[in-house]
């Protein structure tokens, strides 16, 4: 009992001797674990990567059974590749006209802006006067403004080299991202071996048992979602598109293209989407801009309780107003892609807990009328 006794004495003392010097050294641990993130990254990505394009593949790969691995993930990364050219060739031209005609309708505003000052009481050449006779030290003046010149100089050179330096990384943490995405989408079945043979090593086998339940629950609902979610997107678009050309709205292909990808976060995407459409339709033709409206009300009416419930149907499994709550969790936390993924992610934790809940209930014998 002694001996007990010791040893649990020893190990909480351990505890907040440890969580002390964390606390302590908490800016060096931050920044030991920032440069590991910086390591490891690209490997986050390759998987990440593995995890969308596994999708499609294993599509092909149950379409087509005498297909081999090898030209199922040729034929995977083509796809990918096509896709993503075919975005850049739609949007990139429509993206440059909008540019564009922006910058034409600028001119046009300064000289309104011009207009309306004109008619404005003010006595400009009483201000211009007034600047006139001021007394400034230009010899001041001008010597900070060639400070100002040599000291952007030189950050321009720096800026100008850790730019260079950071595309190079960044084309360089891309290659090693696909390399080693190839690498877990060809041999997957060979590393989910090796791994489960580590876990059952060192590991007791209920817990175990456990994780790759835990494994398969959010691998099948991150897999639904994403599929489903982009299926749901392109229709929507789709509809978009058609609808616009029929209605002669400007941008009909951009428009219909950014509310399909800005469709992929739940609620708060949409919502974005409509505001920079009406902000680029209102720029060409601003009558329009009602009549995009109604198509956008009408067309989300009939995503929202016809489109979305039959296609993605129940792969979130969440209620509406966890759904917002997650979505703000998200972008706080990570942004647009937190908004994305902690919807899956949320999803699995909340079919964990209503199953434990359950069979808490049930092994505790409570009737259901307690909160009926």
């Amino acid at each position: 009992m002694e001996t007990k006794q010791t040893k649990k004495i020893i190990l909480i003392a351990t505890y907040i001797l440890v969580l002390f010097f964390i606390l302590y050294r908490i800016t060096d641990i931050l920044g030991v674990l920032g440069i590991l993130l910086s390591i490891i990254k690209p490997f986050l990505i390759g998987g990440a990567i593995a995890f969308i394009l596994s999708i499609p593949m294993n599509f092909l790969e149950k379409k087509f059974k005498k297909l081999k691995r090898p030209i199922s993930l040729l034929l995977t990364f083509l796809i990918f590749i096509l896709v993503i050219l075919a975005l850049i060739f739609l949007v990139g031209p429509k993206l440059v006209e909008t540019v564009s005609n922006i910058v034409d309708t600028i001119p046009g505003a300064i000289d309104n802006l011009h207009a309306l000052v004109e008619k404005t009481n003010i006595n400009w050449k009483l201000i211009q006067d007034s600047i006139t006779t001021a007394e400034i030290d230009w010899q001041s003046l001008s010597n900070k403004a060639l400070n100002f010149v040599k000291d952007s100089f030189g950050s321009l050179f720096t800026s100008t080299f850790g730019v260079v330096s950071g595309v190079v990384s960044g084309i360089v943490s891309v290659v090693i991202s696909f390399i080693f995405a190839a690498y877990i989408l060809i041999s997957k079945e060979k590393l989910s071996i090796q791994l489960k043979k580590l876990l059952y090593a060192f590991l007791p086998e209920n817990i175990v048992d456990k994780m790759i339940e835990v494994g398969k629950l959010t691998h099948k609902t991150f897999t639904n979602f994403f599929t489903f979610q982009c299926i749901e997107c392109l229709i929507l678009g789709c509809m978009f598109f058609i609808c616009m050309v029929i209605l002669r709205i400007p941008y009909a292909l951009l428009i219909s293209v950014m509310i399909a990808i800005m469709a992929l976060v739940p609620i708060f995407g949409l919502c974005i989407a409509f505001i920079i459409a009406s902000i680029l339709i209102v720029m060409v033709e601003p009558i329009k801009v009602v009549v995009f409206a109604i198509l956008f009300a009408v067309l989300q009416q009939i995503e929202g309780n016809l489109i979305y419930p039959r296609v993605v149907g129940k792969s979130i499994g969440l209620p509406p107003i966890w759904v917002i709550v997650v979505i703000t969790i998200g972008s706080k936390l990570m942004g647009i892609v937190g908004m994305i993924l902690f919807i899956p992610l949320s999803s699995v934790i909340y079919t964990l807990l209503s199953k434990s809940v359950s069979k808490r209930i049930r092994n505790r014998r409570i009737s259901s009328n307690k909160w009926s």
